[in-house]
């Protein structure tokens, strides 16, 4: 007899949409008995009863809620053990592909409980899903205007994966699909005027560094200043472009405009 979930398993995918396939593939070739511990702070951190029942209901219907409260629970350093992390994985998954954040401190440390972005520790399979969702999920967010988009890619950068093949990917990526995102995440939360990059806090040692040259970069203020004098490109999103164009001059080291 199952047991049911003491808490709905919210954050499910239906059948139509389009991460549910792939996350379907997750839960198949990451399949793994129940692990015994759950590879977090035992008898402090997690609420009693949710510690208590956590491995009770199937992987796929872990709440949010309980997914949240062993989020808030402290762990080593090092990480938690692997069998934990796959097993719980699909699950994790299947909740940033809906669209909530896994964690309450934010999306950027998601996947970081392990190393996650190194293909070493998985099989071609298990590899096969987790470089299918990592890139759809941030051409995903691309072209989504929840968060920001440097969130996303932090997170990915602390799971382990090459920070430089993640920003190829936005170097590849449609420049009207670019232009309108970092609109999106420069430009509406700040009064006009005042518009400026945003990177979030999580980024250590030189990444941050590596990330501000990315969006500082001439080759991505061409990009943007191309998009915006083409007479053949919708005039609101020529306008947007523009803006970003003119955000990383007064932030970059090649210009003459003072920041």
């Amino acid at each position: 007899m199952i047991r049911q979930p003491s808490e709905p398993a919210e954050a499910k995918l239906s059948a139509d949409h389009p991460f549910f396939d792939l996350i379907e593939e997750a839960y198949r070739v990451f399949a793994r008995p129940r692990p015994s511990r759950t590879g977090v702070c035992e008898g402090c951190c997690m609420d009693r009863k949710i510690e208590a029942d956590f491995f009770n209901p199937p992987v796929r219907d872990l709440s949010l809620a309980y997914i949240r409260d062993w989020y808030s629970a402290a762990c080593d350093v090092k990480g938690i053990p692997k069998g934990t992390w796959a097993y719980l994985l699909p699950r994790i998954l299947e909740i940033l592909a809906f669209g909530e954040d896994a964690g309450y401190v934010g999306i950027e440390v998601s996947l970081r409980r392990f190393d996650t972005g190194n293909p070493d520790n998985w099989s071609k399979a298990e590899w096969r899903v987790l470089e299918n969702f990592q890139k759809k999920f941030l051409l995903d967010q691309l072209e989504s205007r929840k968060g920001f988009l440097d969130d996303t890619i932090c997170m990915f950068r602390l799971a382990g994966w090459p920070l430089a093949d993640l920003l190829n990917q936005l170097a590849s990526a449609p420049s009207s699909a670019l232009a309108l995102r970092l609109w999106n995440d420069w430009c509406t939360w700040r009064a006009a005027g005042h518009e400026s990059i945003w990177i979030t806090s999580f980024w250590e040692g030189p990444d941050k560094t590596t990330i501000f040259e990315f969006y500082t970069s001439r080759k991505l203020y061409d990009k943007m200043e191309t998009l915006a004098l083409d007479d053949d490109v919708d005039a609101e999103l020529a306008e947007k472009a523009s803006a970003v164009a003119g955000v990383i001059e007064l932030n970059a080291n090649w210009s003459s405009k003072p920041s």
